[in-house]
């Protein structure tokens, strides 16, 4: 597993707007949101394609606000591990994933997370095309912001400005000291209320922090986190196979 980490036109708004039109709570969306969990704990990449196939077919059976975020957190994993192994495919998703997103803002009761997800697509853009960091650096720290103040206990909200403070440059007002502190918030509301949807981002989170106490030298803090990770998620392949074997040796 690779580091951190990812429409449908012309639906009916009520559909969109209603988050009780369809659930994604029925048996068969929740399977496929813990195959996401399972793609991710295992590294396994392919199979995480073929879920986020499945739930693009789902939301076009049952379009609802729920589905669609829950397809969203699948496809913002995909692209972010397509970053690095596929850049194509990562267009691809991106594409795709701001077309939906445009879906998702009009549920107002979805914006704080609609916020959080655009920082991030903001920032694979950049990634893609890193010239574009000028005009899309300062969007990005606004979605983020306003993520935030849509809603203050959205775990999402803070992962991201975690993520945002720790891959842009300290020049351009990065931080791995404000990063470390964000991941810890949102860990923390992540553990407040640990859903289903969201243990695969909470593991990410727990490997963003660690990485952040390794940029500052805390290296026993590192150990302790992704530690922490495994007591959650003993068979997390990333940590148990590369990352915790990587922090002891330089321990």
């Amino acid at each position: 597993m690779k580091k951190g980490i990812v429409l449908f036109i012309g639906l009916a708004l009520f559909s969109v707007a209603n988050p009780q039109a369809c659930s994604a709570n029925s048996p068969r969306f929740e399977a496929l949101e813990n195959r996401i969990y399972q793609s991710f704990v295992t590294g396994d990449i392919p199979l995480w394609e073929r879920t986020v196939a499945e739930m693009e077919r789902y939301y076009r059976q049952q379009p609802s606000s729920a589905v669609l975020y829950g397809l969203l957190l699948a496809r913002y994993g995909l692209i972010a591990f397509s970053l690095d192994e596929d850049t194509r495919k990562a267009r691809f998703h991106l594409d795709k994933a701001e077309e939906e997103l445009e879906v998702l803002f009009r549920d107002q009761q979805y914006l704080s997370k609609a916020y959080a997800l655009q920082g991030a697509f903001l920032g694979f853009r950049i990634s893609l095309r890193p010239l574009a960091a000028i005009r899309l650096g300062p969007r990005s720290y606004r979605a983020i912001d306003n993520a935030i103040e849509a809603d203050s206990l959205n775990p999402a909200a803070w992962m991201e400005r975690g993520n945002s403070l720790f891959y842009t440059p300290s020049t351009f007002g990065g931080s791995k000291q404000g990063a470390v502190e964000a991941y810890q918030r949102a860990i923390q509301l992540f553990e407040q209320d640990m859903q289903p949807r969201f243990r695969w981002l909470y593991l990410n989170t727990l490997v963003g922090l660690a990485k952040g106490y390794q940029y500052l030298d805390r290296n026993s803090f590192t150990i302790a986190t992704y530690r922490k990770s495994l007591t959650f998620e003993p068979e997390f392949k990333w940590v148990r196979d590369e990352l915790l074997p990587e922090a002891l040796r330089r321990n």
